[in-house]
């Protein structure tokens, strides 16, 4: 544009707003937008550029203040510009935000919004533009927000968004806006939305039916966080969201309950010096706490630190202390007065800092994921490390005690017993060790101080440790085993008669007692209410039924034929993926790696996982491995792909031959990646990675890998791959095998240009080639670093994808893509309908394929009296597909239920006549009629007998009355047999004479009327 115009006259002017609005009506290709080749139509921005004349310093023409944040910080200006006379000015002291006016769209669409931006001054945070997606009531229902960092001052810079209309939107405002802990001095100009015109959108045969909430599908009464208080036991149930309990610690009854919105994990939870708990978890930094003589819940606070907290622990001069993620630091509340103090980091290069220990001078302070341990002076803050044989391992410090001369430091499942004044190592128990720790030791008994009590971890038994001696031994107890659920709070107590007692509450509820007088062990289940869980896993096996576990333990199951849940258990402890061999189903626990397997056709029996359980647990991959995520098989043989452990790199192909019954792994087939994708053809497995590892380490490599393993050579090629839109992919997975024989995989990372994208793809399997790929939702950030995006195909098939964590169908033939639902899909999978099943939260839904027809016929529709003729009922679904109707609700209408019943599907002819059947199906929440079909019920004298013998035995007719009509029946059906009609027809006068004089009751009179005039009426024509 010529700038020069822009001080002439008013003729120039006119002629500068004709091209302004000529522009929205040209096609965009440009570099800056996008890759080359790709065009963009421009779209009206209402005052876009700002160049509107305000009528006050106050006003925004065309710009309304979002209503939550302040109504001052931004003004039209003309101070610094990009293009024109005017730009909008920031200058904010508080959380502000500006809506432009609404831009029509269409979903499924991509679209790119552009502009400039001069910062002044950055007094902290990051400027940030969000694309707000609208339905057609105007309901925000999607964001893209970006947040724009490490921008030069004082130079004006390009900024950039890209995002997808999501379903149901139809239009979208572009959304200006600074945080609380944003604030700058700052110019924003030439504000602009481009829409893409060459994308295929994907016209489907038919829409799926409204999304169906099938419920809560991984029902737990699950506790990280738990504490043991005077009488009272307390606990948060994990869910969506998390419930915190206090129960009767004699009776198990309940006594509070209330839900924590915002947070769907406990782990920190104390008794405070006041005698209150004191709890926090993983979201929100919260301190909460149970007022517990009032029995209410109060929010003490915002801790300083981190949002995500780990542990809590209380002192006996009202402190609590606090460890938390991601920054490594702790905080101190003084319950007195009610202040927090954020004590700072306590290692700068690690995340977590994960357990705590505190005494009357000290507190200790556990780091990992490489292992640290951090000892506080509480008078003077002064920090120094104490130096443990596990330092700079790869483990978490999870808890801390000191009890006489020892420092008990717990790292997992492990256990190290050091001298509190050397730091000399006394013992070591690793998780190794038969004896393996499961996580809590007890103070010292108040029958022998030198004795401290602890829990096994895989025999569930009892165990001391002797201050005096530095020796561990059993306990002999009247039960074999305590509760398989690990230990998460352990206190001695006073039970009802005043004798001191070890109390131990469990992770699942369970409520041990210990007496050591008697050596008696008492187990209870203290009241509380099952929840969901967020679902972690889903997959539908090959018998159509859908297996679902959630986050941190419980598995359900659903029938999607009896559309039912016909299983909901508490473990195996969170399954992050499944896979399926011959009847049996393999899940896939994190933790361990280990695998279980699951019979569907023998019933449910779970103690601990051991040999025959179901399900059994049936190798642990161990080798640093942790969550396996990817599954597939063929050929006898399955295929499970892990993701390392915490704070290591390089996950494992694991290999099951059933034939052989061996399992071997290989560990680092792609070198620091973990496995996320796998797809099993012809002897070769075919892999895809994430450069992600564990939790606490960061990713070695740039770009994810895919691989190529011969099952018999066992030799595997790894190689890159090479698709447009992704210069550098960070995931690969999942793959699958499509219809068309080429190798279908989805990938995420970014572009040339550093946008994030997600692209899918057909490879050749023999070349490696691309054969064809397509780019899908760019801008969109990939969600978990670990979780395959999935791939489904549908018996048309079609593609069915979660690509950009993004519910999906795709055309494989052309790429025409369209997107289904809104929001974010992690887990999907299809049933044999075609049906769509989806997690959102803790619960199931499910997507319907519409119904087309429903048709209801019979193999004869003229019956004789007595017969019986089974109904067909055949529903048809939009695409082509049979409907399994057995969880359908079935109505029948009939017209002349005397001359016909149906019972159970089946259609018995009672009487001569003419009815007709049709039927009303519910299913899916629609409701569809049949066809309706005509039925004709002739009599003969055979089941004209019949009925009569049946009247007789049920006493309605006498049995002189009876023998009477019998006999005639039989008279006319020897005439009739030999040709004599009129005699015939003569008898069954006479049966009716007989009818009429009898005592029969009246209705029974009528139907037996009404089918002998069927059977003259027959006979005579």
């Amino acid at each position: 544009m010529n700038k020069s115009c822009l001080s002439v006259t008013g003729a120039c002017l006119v002629l500068l707003l004709g091209m302004f609005s000529l522009s929205f009506l040209t096609t965009f290709n440009s570099k800056a937008l996008a890759a080359e080749g790709e065009e963009w139509q421009a779209l009206p921005v209402e005052n876009g550029g700002f160049e509107e004349k305000p009528a006050s310093s106050s006003d925004l023409p065309s710009w309304d203040y979002w209503t939550g944040g302040y109504k001052t910080g931004m003004s039209i200006s003309d101070e610094e510009v990009y293009e024109g006379q005017r730009s909008l000015k920031v200058e904010n002291d508080g959380v502000v935000g500006l809506f432009s006016q609404a831009i029509s769209v269409k979903e499924g669409k991509t679209y790119q919004f552009s502009g400039k931006i001069y910062i002044e001054n950055l007094i902290s945070g990051n400027p940030g533009v969000w694309l707000r997606w609208l339905d057609s009531n105007g309901k925000i229902i999607e964001n893209n927000a970006k947040y724009f960092e490490d921008l030069p001052l004082q130079e004006w810079q390009d900024l950039s968004i890209t995002g997808t209309a999501p379903t149901g939107a139809t239009g979208v405002k572009i959304f200006i806006y600074q945080t609380s802990t944003s604030k700058m001095l700052g110019y924003y100009d030439e504000l602009q939305l481009f829409e893409k015109t060459d994308g295929k959108q994907l016209e489907m045969p038919y829409e799926f039916g409204d999304a169906i909430n099938l419920g809560p599908a991984a029902l737990a009464a699950k506790t990280q966080g738990a504490a043991i208080g005077e009488g009272e036991l307390y606990y948060a149930t994990n869910g969506s969201p998390a419930t915190f309990f206090a129960a009767d610690e004699k009776t198990g009854e309940m006594i509070f309950s209330q839900e924590l919105p915002g947070n769907d994990v406990i782990w920190g939870m104390t008794v405070g010096s006041d005698g209150n708990v004191y709890f926090s978890g993983t979201y929100n930094g919260i301190l909460y706490r149970y007022v517990t003589d009032e029995k209410r819940l109060e929010e003490v606070g915002k801790n300083p630190s981190d949002n995500w907290v780990w542990e809590l622990e209380a002192t006996d001069d009202g402190k609590i202390y606090g460890a938390t993620y991601p920054n490594a630091k702790a905080f101190e509340y003084d319950i007195e007065s009610d202040t927090f103090t954020d004590l700072g980091s306590f290692h700068d290069e690690q995340k977590y800092a994960r357990g705590l220990g505190v005494t009357e001078d000290h507190l200790y302070v556990g780091i990992g994921t490489t292992t640290y341990l951090y000892q506080m002076d509480r008078k003077t803050g002064e920090k120094q490390e104490i130096e443990l044989p596990i330092t700079g391992g790869s483990s978490s410090v999870s808890n801390v005690w000191e009890y006489g001369d020892r420092l008990f430091i717990a790292y997992g499942t492990s256990l190290l017993i050091l001298d509190v004044n050397t730091h000399e190592t006394l013992k070591q128990i690793t998780w190794r060790d038969k004896h393996a720790f499961d996580g809590l030791i007890s103070s010292p008994s108040p029958y022998d101080e030198n004795l401290i009590y602890f829990l096994s971890k895989n025999a569930r038994e009892l165990w001391t440790y002797n201050l005096e001696t530095n020796e561990i031994e059993k306990v002999e107890t009247d039960i074999e085993q305590f509760p398989a659920s690990p230990a998460k709070a352990i206190e001695w107590i006073k039970n009802e008669d005043g004798t001191d007692v070890l109390a131990i509450l469990h992770h699942q509820i369970e409520y041990s007692v210990y007496n050591p007088k008697t050596n008696e062990v008492k187990v209870g289940y203290p009241e509380v209410e099952m929840q969901g869980l967020s679902i972690q896993s889903l997959e539908i096996g090959p018998e159509d039924d859908v297996y679902l576990s959630g986050y941190q333990g419980s598995i359900g199951v659903y029938d999607t034929s009896a559309e039912d849940y016909i299983l909901h258990e508490r473990d195996p402890h969170q399954i992050e993926g499944m896979g399926f061999l011959n009847g049996n189903v393999y899940m896939g626990a994190y933790g361990g790696a280990r695998i279980y397997k699951y019979d569907p056709s023998n019933p449910y029996e779970y103690t601990d996982g051991k040999s025959g359980n179901n399900p059994e647990m049936v190798y642990d991959i161990q080798d640093g491995q942790s969550r396996p995520f990817t599954f597939a098989s063929g050929d006898n043989k399955l295929f499970v792909g892990t993701i390392s452990d915490y704070g290591q790199l390089g996950g494992s192909l694991t290999i099951y031959d059933e034939d052989l019954d061996e399992w071997k792994s290989i560990r680092n087939i792609v070198e620091n990646q973990s496995i996320i994708g796998l797809a099993y053809q012809d002897g070769v497995v075919y892999g895809g990675s994430t450069i992600a590892g564990g939790l606490g380490i960061d990713p070695t490599e740039e770009k994810a890998k895919m691989f190529e393993y011969n099952v018999t050579s066992e030799e595997y090629q790894v190689f890159d791959l090479e698709v447009d839109g992704l210069e550098k992919p960070e995931m690969i997975g999942e793959l699958s095998v499509g219809p068309d024989g080429n190798l279908w995989g989805v990938a995420w990372g970014f572009d040339e240009t550093g946008l994030e994208n997600s692209v899918i793809f057909a490879m050749d399997m023999q070349s490696k080639e691309i054969i064809k790929s397509k780019e899908l939702y760019s801008g969109v950030h990939r969600g978990s670093q670990w979780r395959p995006f999935y791939i489904r195909w549908d018996n048309q098939g079609l593609l069915y994808t979660t690509a950009g964590r993004k519910l999906t169908v795709i055309d494989p033939e052309t790429l025409a893509s369209k997107q289904l639902i809104s929001g974010t899909v992690n887990l999907m999978d299809l049933d044999n309908e075609g049906n769509i099943y989806y997690a959102s939260g803790a619960d199931l839904y499910k997507m319907p394929v519409p119904l087309e027809e429903a048709t209801i016929s019979l193999e004869d529709t003229t019956l004789t009296q007595g017969e019986e003729e089974s109904l067909n009922l055949d529903v048809t679904l939009a695409n082509g597909n049979a409907a399994d109707i057995n969880g359908a609700e079935i109505e029948w209408a009939n017209t002349s239920p005397e001359v016909a019943e149906i019972v159970d599907g089946k259609l018995i002819a009672k009487n001569a006549g003419t009815t007709k059947i049709k039927a009303t199906v519910s299913y899916n929440g629609e409701t569809l009629e049949s066809n309706e079909i005509t039925v004709v019920v002739e009599v003969t004298t055979h089941s004209l007998k019949a009925q009569l013998t049946d009247l007789k035995e049920s006493d309605s007719i006498d049995h002189s009355t009876y023998k009477k009509l019998v006999n005639r029946l039989n008279q006319s059906d020897h005439h009739y047999k030999k040709g004599h009609t009129d005699q015939a027809i003569k008898h069954l006068q006479d049966f009716l004479k007989h009818l009429e004089k009898s005592q029969v009751e009246a209705g029974i009179k009528e139907t037996l009327e009404r089918n002998v005039n069927a059977l003259k009426d027959s006979w005579q024509s």
